[in-house]
Order: structure tokens, then sequence, then C-alpha cells
């Protein structure tokens, strides 16, 4: 069933201009006033367009001052991209946020870039100069990719162990944070906290294994690291670079950033000198299988120093419970907004479980309904409205001559590019099959899936630098999404209907104080219950 474009998770012109609490602050007025009245002066010092010849797109006419253009990227970023990405989707533009200018290439020069090595096209860098590195404790990144090592050499072949770790604390965290949900009341939750726990807990399981994981202390330090690191780029982006350090010295969340990395670090450190102690002392000691662990195994002289190795597991946290509780919360409000198809996805995760009712590697990947509903879902709901990010180590040519100097910023409109009807058929209407039946036809099996990439499906990014990851995010969230599907019945709140997503630069993020509904399943034997 294909539903119409009334019912995107944005409304009708893209993402709504919505609101975290410290949006809608006072002093986010006096906020602005201060970065107005610095672009006013700063913006023709910091910011020159010459070396490129590429079109700013998103002015509103000829009057319009830049500082102002980069002041309404904040909450304007939809309209500006999309309306770049369709005139000139087979060349090249630039979108002026308020912290640099981004070169917006298309997609067609993904394929000779996707290659390049970090030392002519960095992949990291741009990674690392979005996260505003000087000021959140994300420049180690920078250092060594030991953690995408890591995951690439040893997450595949311990997949059978880590599904079974991921399902066994999400048995005991669904006992914990749901216990009070029965089958009797609807009871209400804030959807994006309770995910976010959730996935925090399993996260600290797969990183750091037992006991640690189950240290609210550092459930707790997983949880603000990732969101302090957030808002202090929400509010350093307000700002021209060149006023960073100053306010990023009067920023509690910078400073609760360090605070939550010093607990991160006194409490993995220990762990890491007490494993070389048993590994040395005990011939029968038997290592962890944990991201820390294999991080452990492979790492030289200077990654495998322990406060590198805490720093990196805090980062790790950021980086999963950001965008796995996004991607689940979008997913829950997609699915209560269409609850058509809430059957066939249980049925087909029923019939996925083995004997025992566990989850598998074979298992997770029979749920392809699942993987089709999850892709629709960040389809018009992903992460960011850009991806592919990348800093010029040095000027290169591309294929066709042009020339893309040292130090230039680029990236390419993710979002726009699912939205375009020559790449996807009616791409308004959220189609939650749409990827399964395209598996069906011959020679389709592999391109639609939720960990694919290509030059089109770019959220994961593409090439030697895409995300590692992806593939454990991808089956966290089956696994999170199936029990919670299984046990639980989902629905709005009387008379009301899907949050409404809205961005903040180019993020899109959905409503975190959001509630959902939530009642234990009344259609299932009490003896008929899934064991994790």
């Amino acid at each position: 069933m294909n539903t119409t474009s009334g019912n995107l998770p944005w409304g009708g012109d893209g993402p709504e201009a919505g609101s975290l609490g410290l949006l809608e602050s006072k002093n986010t007025i006096k906020l602005v006033i201060a970065a107005v009245t610095s672009m006013w002066l700063l913006n023709s010092y910091l910011y020159n367009h010459k070396d490129i010849r590429a079109p700013i797109v998103g002015y509103r006419n000829f009057w319009e001052p830049t500082f102002v253009l980069r002041l309404r990227y904040i909450q304007g970023a939809w309209a500006i991209t999309t309306d770049g990405y369709k005139k000139f989707k087979d060349s090249m533009f630039t979108i002026c946020r308020n912290d640099t200018n981004i070169l917006m290439i298309s997609n067609k020069y993904v394929q000779e870039l996707r290659a390049l090595p970090n030392a002519q096209l960095g992949a990291t860098a741009g990674l690392v100069k979005n996260f505003l590195e000087d000021y959140t404790t994300t420049g180690i990144m920078l250092e060594s990719d030991v953690h995408s090592r890591a995951l690439k050499s040893r997450f595949p072949s311990n997949l059978e162990t880590i599904n079974g770790l991921m399902q066994e604390e999400l048995d005991l965290a669904i006992k914990e944070e749901l216990g009070h949900v029965n089958t009797q009341d609807w009871t209400p939750i804030v959807t994006y906290k309770l995910l976010s726990r959730i996935v925090a807990r399993i996260t600290a399981r797969v990183q750091v294994g037992l006991p640690l994981c189950r240290n609210e202390e550092l459930i707790h330090a997983f949880l603000e690291y990732t969101e302090n690191i957030f808002m202090t780029i929400v509010v350093l982006r307000i700002f021209p670079s060149i006023l960073h350090p100053v306010v990023a010295w009067l920023l509690p969340t910078s400073y609760g950033l360090h605070r939550n990395l010093r607990t991160g670090k006194r409490l993995i450190i220990p762990m890491v000198h007490e494993r070389r102690r048993a590994q040395a002392e005990d011939p029968d000691y038997k290592k962890p299988s944990d991201m820390l662990q294999w991080i452990m195994d492979i790492a030289d002289d200077d990654e495998g120093r322990p406060e590198k190795l805490a720093h990196r597991m805090m980062l790790l946290s950021f980086a999963s419970l950001h965008m796995l509780a996004i991607s689940m919360t979008q997913s829950l409000y997609d699915m209560c907004t269409y609850p058509e198809f809430i059957a066939p996805l249980r049925e087909e995760m029923e019939e996925s479980l083995d004997k025992d009712g566990n989850w598998g590697k074979s298992n997770l990947t029979k749920l392809w309904k699942l993987d089709s509903f999850m892709m629709e879902s960040q389809r018009l709901s992903p992460p960011a409205l850009i991806s592919f990010n990348r800093i010029a180590k040095e000027p290169l040519t591309l294929s066709d001559g042009v020339h893309i100097p040292r130090g230039t910023h680029l990236a390419v409109a993710a979002l726009p590019i699912l939205m375009d009807p020559a790449v996807v058929p009616n791409p308004e209407d959220f189609d939650p099959m749409r990827a399964y039946r395209q598996r069906l036809e011959p020679g389709g099996g592999g391109r639609h899936q939720f960990t694919h990439t290509d030059k089109d499906h770019l959220q994961f990014g593409h090439g030697k630098y895409a995300c590692p990851g992806r593939f454990f995010a991808d089956n966290e969230i089956k696994i999170i999404l199936s029990r919670l599907l299984l046990q639980y019945d989902f629905k709005f709140p009387e008379g009301k209907k899907r949050p409404v997503n809205f961005t903040l630069d180019e993020n899109i993020l959905p409503d975190m104080a959001a509630e959902l509904m939530i009642r234990k399943r009344t259609d299932r034997k009490e003896n008929d219950s899934v064991v994790f």
C-alpha cells in the first residue's frame, strides 16, 4: 500500500524548524543576536568563493547578505539544499553554513572519488570537521582508524556471539525499562528516551562487556556524552569558526562532555589494566569478546594506551547511540502511522526465529520486510540531508576537468537524490515494501538492503570509507524492533499523529519529546513469548 505525500514525516515543504529545549530558550535569542553581529563583521573576511566556480544557492533576493543566508541554513537547510539539487544536480553548487562553505557535488563523481586515500581526500577529516573536533573531543579519530580495522576484521567472525550478547542484554533492559507495562493499560513512553536507554545498555555490553556494561554511571556517561557533543555542535555552528574558542569556553555542554569523558576513562582504564594483567599472569585466561578487546588485540603501542582506548569507547558510544536511537524512533513513528504493516512484519519475525526463539545470523537475514521498512523509513527520515563528507587534502582534478582546490569541504545531497523521481519512482509515497518487491526481482537481492551503499544511497557513505559499523547497527536495530513488536502494541496518544521531523543545519531529527502509548500484546499466549 502506498501513501501520499500528505503523510510524509515533514508534512509538505520539508522538515519543520522544530526545536530542542535549548533552541526555545531566551539564551538562544542572545546567541543569535551575537551571531548576527559577528557574521556581519567577519563574513567577508572568513569566506572566499573565488577558487571554486560553483553558485551559492539559497539567496532570497539579490540584496540578501550572505551572513543572513548562513543563519537561515540552521533551520532552512532542507529548502536550500533541495533548491540547489534541482538546479545543479549534474554539476556543483555551494551551500553556506555558519562555520564553513560546503561544495555540493553531483553523485556522478562518487564512483571516482570513493576509493581515493585519506591522504588525498579525507573521509575521516570530513566527518571530524562536521563534529568540530577541537571542541568535542572527536579529534582522536584523525590519529588512527583502529576502531574501523577492528570492526572490519573481528565483527564478521564474532557475529553469532555478539548477537547473543545483544539479545541477553536486551532481555534485561526490557525487563527493567518496561517492567511496569502490562496487558490491560496503555502506558505513555517518551520514545526516543526509552530507545536511547536500551541502545546505551546494549552498546555498553558489546563495547566493554560484563560487569562494567551494567554500571549505571557508565550508562549515564554514554547518554550525556552523546547529548553534550551534539548540543555543543549545534550552538557553535551558530557562530563563525573564529569565535568558537570563546563560545566553547562559555558553554555548559562543552564542560559537560569533558566531564563525561573523564568519567568514562575513570571506569574503563582500570579494566584495560586488569585484562592485560590477567593475560600476562593467567595461562588459562580467556579473552572477552567485545569491542574493547578487539581493539586491544590489534592496536599498536600508541593506539593501545589505556586512556586512548577508553576515549575511543566513549566516541563509539556517541556514534552508536545517536544514529540507532534516531533510526528506531523514526521507524516506530512510521509503524504507528501505518499500522496495517505491523501484522505482516510480525508474521515474518515469527517465521524467522529459530526453534529456541532466538535470532541467529541466518535468521536476521530472513527479515526482508523489516529491512525494507527500515530502508523506506530512513529514505524519508534520514539522519542528515547530506552525506559523503570529504576534505580535499590536496588539489584534485576530476575526470571531466573540474578542479577542486585543497582544503575544500565537499559533500553530496543524499536526501534530495532519494526524493528525485529519476532515482526513486513516486518518491513522495511512503511505500515500506518498496525494497522488498525489488529484492524479489531477478538480480535484486543484494542491492536493495538497509546496509547497501552506492552513488544513490549514501547515508552510510560509500566506498572504502563507508561506515564499517552499519552491519552491527543493522543487526541491533532488527533485534530491538523485533522484540518490541512481538511483545508490545504501540499507538499514538488519542488525537495525535506522527510527530513532525525538524532540521538543525543538515541534521534531521525526530521529535525527541514525543510520546507513544505502549501495552503488552493481548493476542499472544502467555507461554508463547519470545525467548532471548
